[in-house]
């Protein structure tokens, strides 16, 4: 597989972060809305079969990428090591020496995100003012000036044909309130990437959350969160808009593979991750980038 990189110009406040599964289910929608469910479920077949034509990592702000987390076991001072457990993200040099097992001094990355809280108001269809319950209510908005997205695809159509999606999904916004004019970007590049080789690597990092398969390493240094995840579009009107809370595993997430590791982990959840969709699957593949497993 190639990788390249994706860079976004954001030019709103967004409610939804730039995850891998988010960003996926986004692309989904436009196939289906350009090629009609015969080409989404065309679209989905590789990924079903465990064969992805295309990785997506999640979304980080400029050029920095999520500290892996063996990078915290390669510091001897206490202090330091510390320091490094306070870290969310590391510049591209610094992540690199971490996957080649090199020891880094943490230090502080201004990451340019800020959060403040917006104030809104519901309108009452009836009387066309603001309800008198429950009629004020705030959103926490992010505001990043750029946003960095990887991929790798299996060939040079398939990233036309992704790198084409991004640029589609950017005429309508990303995620929450996009019809108020949340989540607005623009593609500013796309082009090919080369992380680091490592030789001898023994293990994987992962730069997009993921579900590990029943054959995924198991030994390894991670955080797991639960992804409440919501169905999107028209699927917001079914009944039940919710997903299931879906345990996955965190970027920077570190497994030994004692051998060459794979280009990717992870899976498609297929079934029971939308009870009033039983069609919808939801994308849990990891992103992986080969490391040298620390000795614990």
């Amino acid at each position: 597989m190639e990788t390249y990189r994706i860079r976004l110009r954001i030019h709103s406040g967004t409610l939804t972060p730039f995850q891998a599964d988010t960003v996926f289910g986004h692309l989904c929608w436009i196939v289906a809305r350009r090629e009609g469910e015969r080409g989404l479920e065309e679209f989905l077949r590789p990924f079903r079969e465990e064969d992805p034509p295309f990785l997506i990592s999640d979304g980080f702000s400029g050029d920095l990428l999520p500290k892996p987390l063996s990078a915290e076991i390669n510091i001897d001072d206490p202090s330091e090591r510390k320091e490094m457990k306070r870290l969310e993200f590391m510049n591209l040099v610094d992540f690199e020496a971490a996957r080649l097992g090199k020891k880094t001094k943490p230090l502080f990355r201004e990451t340019h995100v800020t959060t403040l809280r917006t104030l809104h108001s519901a309108i009452s269809r009836d009387t066309q003012r603001t309800l008198s319950e429950g009629g004020l209510y705030s959103l926490e908005e992010t505001h990043v000036p750029a946003i960095t997205i990887y991929i790798k695809t299996v060939s040079e159509a398939w990233k036309t044909r992704v790198a084409d999606l991004i640029r589609e999904l950017s005429k309508t916004g990303f995620g929450k309130k996009k019809s108020i004019g949340k989540g607005q970007f623009s593609v500013e590049d796309v082009a090919g990437f080369h992380f680091a080789p490592v030789e001898q690597a023994d293990g994987f990092v992962t730069i997009s959350n993921f579900c590990p398969a029943q054959n995924d390493p198991t030994e390894g240094l991670y955080k797991t969160f639960i992804k409440y995840g919501k169905l999107g579009e028209e699927f917001l009107s079914s009944g039940n808009p919710f997903k299931r809370p879906l345990l996955m595993v965190k970027t920077g997430a570190v497994f030994k593979t004692k051998t060459k590791p794979r280009e990717f982990y992870g899976r498609l959840v297929q079934e029971g991750i939308a009870p009033s969709k039983p069609e919808v699957v939801h994308y849990a593949y990891a992103f992986a980038l080969p490391i040298l497993f620390p000795e614990v």
